[in-house]
């Protein structure tokens, strides 16, 4: 990254500037362009992977720099990150330290440099790029007339990227459609059907999901810790994801943020004599704020269990993150929601959270 000296740039520019009478047109020029209400519509942020955070020159590198320019209001976030346990018993999942998963802060494009942003702000906390850090950018706007939903990119653990939605205006935010961050948070667990074989005694919190003669247990839910694919599946929860239900035909555990996730339903059977045992997925476990220092998108329902009648979907997918910067929102009756999703065979409930800046 080549070293930038913002402060010193935009002060020369200043200078310049102040001493041409062009400048008092230009001036009034962007005041009646920017006094405007634009109508908007759909996905108005983009969003980059962090691959490198240069705290001495408030810096970051990104995976490309294409539409950022010098300016535009920012959000640097780290999406993952956290320690759990992962003995298999009732303790999998439990949070050790979240370490930087949920750190985040809004920052101010100074220049772009090859495939770095400089920012005036200091960066204030750590970040590791090896835990899904990305850099998504606002929509910006003097006032703002929401014609059509305006959604948050779904979150895709693949790319690193999504599942925030971030508006900054500087007059007013006017509703005629809502805001929407619903199911853009993490995945919920994956529907994957097994084999008919009967069992009441898989008991245990961690299974390969991916082995479904007979599936032991089902996918567990996303959420701010990365869990190894051996243990993707089972009845504990990794973190604010919900585990999965385990054989034979076991709820799903619901997904969690500040609060827990509720647990998943019981064993559901018509057989005589067998599949009887209540192995349900646990519920999310809830996260720490950390006085607001934090933010988190909500997680992802564990699947449930099952052998016959295939469902459309698994567990449902966590809300999202909405930010708002705003003088005035008029309302007129819309929402602005940041749900989960219900889960595919049996109620799963959604803990979600959305942001107000």
């Amino acid at each position: 990254m080549r070293p930038v000296n913002c402060y010193l740039r935009r002060s020369s520019l200043l200078t310049t500037f102040s001493r041409s009478w062009l400048l008092i047109f230009f001036l009034f020029a962007t005041s009646f362009s920017f006094s405007q209400t634009t109508n908007i519509s759909g996905v108005r942020n983009s969003y980059y992977s962090v691959l490198g955070v240069d705290a001495t020159k408030n810096a970051v590198k990104l995976d490309n720099v294409s539409g950022l320019s010098y300016g535009n209001t920012v959000l640097l976030i780290q999406m993952k990150g956290a320690t759990i346990t992962t003995t298999n018993n009732s303790t999998y999942g439990t949070i050790t330290t979240l370490n930087d998963a949920g750190d985040y802060e809004v920052a101010t494009i100074c220049s772009i440099s090859n495939d770095s942003a400089y920012f005036f702000n200091t960066i204030l906390n750590t970040y590791d790029v090896n835990f899904k850090v990305q850099l998504v950018k606002f929509g910006e706007y003097y006032s703002a007339n929401v014609t059509d939903t305006v959604k948050a990119q779904a979150w895709n653990n693949s790319t690193g990227k999504g599942g925030v939605l971030a508006l900054k205006v500087e007059e007013d935010l006017i509703l005629n459609a809502p805001l929407f961050a619903d199911s853009t948070g993490y995945s919920g667990g994956n529907a994957s059907i097994s084999n008919s074989t009967c069992n009441s005694f898989t008991s245990g919190f961690v299974y390969n999901a991916n082995n479904t003669a007979p599936q032991s247990g089902a996918f567990k839910g996303e959420g701010v810790a990365e869990v190894v694919a051996t243990n993707n599946g089972g009845r504990g929860a990794p973190a604010n994801g919900g585990g999965g239900g385990n054989n034979h035909n076991n709820g799903g555990g619901g997904g969690a943020n500040l609060v827990a996730g509720g647990d998943g339903g019981g064993n559901y059977t018509t057989v005589s004599g067998g599949c009887t045992g209540d192995f349900h997925g646990v519920g999310g476990r809830t996260l720490n704020s950390a006085s607001g220092t934090k933010i988190f998108a909500g997680g992802g329902g564990g699947a449930g269990h099952f052998n016959n009648n295939p469902t459309t979907h698994g567990g449902g997918d966590g809300g999202g993150i909405i930010i708002i910067i705003a003088k005035n929102i008029i309302g007129n009756g819309y929402k602005i929601t940041a749900n989960g999703r219900a889960g595919g065979k049996q109620f799963r409930r959604r803990i979600w959270w959305w942001g107000w800046w």
